[in-house]
């Protein structure tokens, strides 16, 4: 009979302490120790299915959603969407950026933008209101970059210092996004002379890197393409997020995105790079590009 309740004894320890020992090791994970950004570039999904997406962003430990503005989607929705997005611990970042906005008339654009963020920031409660600004403007991406490089160069970094004050003046996170060769990027201009990564560190003190590939070591892994940039962020103090792809790109550029593997491959990958960053003291945390792929991923 003493035989019977010890065991019994100790199939109820198993039940109950195993369980919980197994749930301690699940929040070990990079998504819990780091902050977690993704980008939702169709923003008329927030009318359609916000609670449904304030769940998949909560699942997958999100706690920063850069979310792009798109005057076709009313502000209401942007106001019902945020406050959501509030109650479940999730900053908001008002989210646009072409290349055109670096090109001759992209000013205008960028007027468009901001205006209406203004004028939305102005309406909104405080539970509904933005909490930062976040541009992804790729000037390489014009037709005319190579030959006009420094000319190009030159209005995006005008840009850049227009939205560092107008985000400082509105009281929003300033952040932007940019590929993880910039470094070797050259100006010679009004401001001066350098490499247009180390510039931006100047004026830009959240910056996520594109750092995309689809594993975290080696020499061209992740973790040491990222490197040169955050070592950057080291000197100027700057918040780094490594950013990864997981949209689907042609099949010569798969070693780009993890479109082609599964979500545990890349949480396994992930978590390499967020051991290897860690106690980095520039290492924000990091980000997924984007919603959609990332949440249809196997």
């Amino acid at each position: 009979m003493r035989k019977f309740i010890t065991i019994l004894t100790l199939a109820f320890i198993c039940c109950t302490i195993f369980p919980v020992a197994a749930q301690a090791k699940q929040k070990t994970t990079y998504m819990d120790q780091t902050n977690i950004t993704t980008w939702l570039w169709d923003a008329a999904k927030i009318k359609t299915q916000p609670e449904q997406i304030i769940r998949n962003l909560t699942d997958r430990k999100v706690d920063t959603l850069l979310l792009q503005v798109d005057a076709a989607v009313n502000t209401q929705a942007y106001r019902t969407f945020i406050g959501l997005a509030h109650a479940s611990g999730i900053q908001v970042h008002a989210l646009d950026g072409a290349p055109q906005w670096a090109a001759a008339g992209g000013e205008a654009l960028q007027d468009t933008f901001l205006n209406w963020l203004t004028a939305y920031q102005s309406a909104a409660s405080a539970t509904e209101k933005f909490d930062g600004i976040h541009l992804d403007v790729e000037p390489y991406d014009l037709d005319n970059y190579e030959s006009e490089q420094n000319q190009i160069l030159t209005a995006y970094q005008t840009m850049m210092v227009r939205f560092e004050k107008q985000s400082a003046q509105a009281g929003l996170t300033f952040g932007i996004d940019i590929p993880f060769w910039f470094y070797g990027v050259l100006y010679d201009n009004q401001y001066g002379k350098g490499n247009i990564a180390e510039w931006l560190c100047q004026h830009v003190k959240n910056i996520a890197i594109m750092a995309y590939r689809d594993t975290a070591e080696g020499a061209d892994g992740i973790i040491s393409i990222a490197a040169k940039e955050m070592k950057l962020f080291q000197t100027y103090g700057v918040k780094g997020t490594i950013a990864v792809e997981t949209g689907r790109l042609s099949a010569a550029n798969d070693f780009v995105t993890f479109y082609e593997e599964s979500k545990a491959y890349m949480d396994g990958q992930l978590q390499t790079v967020y051991q290897q960053y860690q106690s980095h003291p520039a290492f924000a945390g990091i980000a997924i590009h984007y919603y959609d792929s990332w949440i249809q991923m196997k």
